[in-house]
């Protein structure tokens, strides 16, 4: 059966020679020139590639690195800290030990002057008791005596009356 030479799907041997052809030609063209070019940008976008991967690692590398030397700085930044922190600790501890024997120092030195003040306040209190026992002694004997006694006399009473007493307690 003969083809139809109008129809769009004839097949005539002249063309069809012709398309293989240029498609001969049309690959040997872009087997000489154009896949060289290609593969040459395919190889160094594959060189790119694998260089991007090393890079990629190396920097994974030192990020891993510098993570651990951050841990380590971390942790040298916390011991620091727990050593001052124990230092200032002891420090306070320190002040405050001085300061508690600084305020019982100065207790123990209160307290021997308030005893001293209460003794030298004794004493004075007694010569006064003392004193006002010889002029009550004196007043006394004067009235028993009905008369009056010397002043010596007097004094000298008194004194050994209030030996006496003092020597009784």
């Amino acid at each position: 059966m003969p083809l139809a030479s109008g129809s769009v799907t004839a097949l005539h041997p002249a063309t069809f020679l012709w398309t293989l052809g240029v498609f001969l030609a049309t690959l040997i063209l872009l087997s000489k020139i154009a896949w060289p070019m290609l593969m040459k940008k395919m190889e160094e976008r594959e060189v790119r590639i694998a260089e991007g991967l090393k890079k990629a690692e190396e920097a994974e590398a030192r990020a891993r690195e510098l993570a651990e030397r951050q841990e380590q700085i971390l942790e040298e930044a916390r011991s620091e800290a727990q050593r001052l922190l124990a230092e200032a600790r002891a420090a306070a501890e320190n002040i405050r030990n001085d300061l508690v024997a600084s305020a019982q120092q100065e207790i123990t030195a209160e307290r021997e002057r308030a005893k001293r003040e209460i003794g030298l306040e004794r004493a004075a209190a007694v010569e006064e008791l003392k004193r006002a026992t010889v002029e009550l002694t004196l007043e006394a004997s004067a009235r028993l005596l009905q008369r009056e006694l010397r002043d010596e006399d007097h004094r000298r009473l008194a004194q050994q009356v209030v030996e006496e007493v003092a020597s009784r307690l």
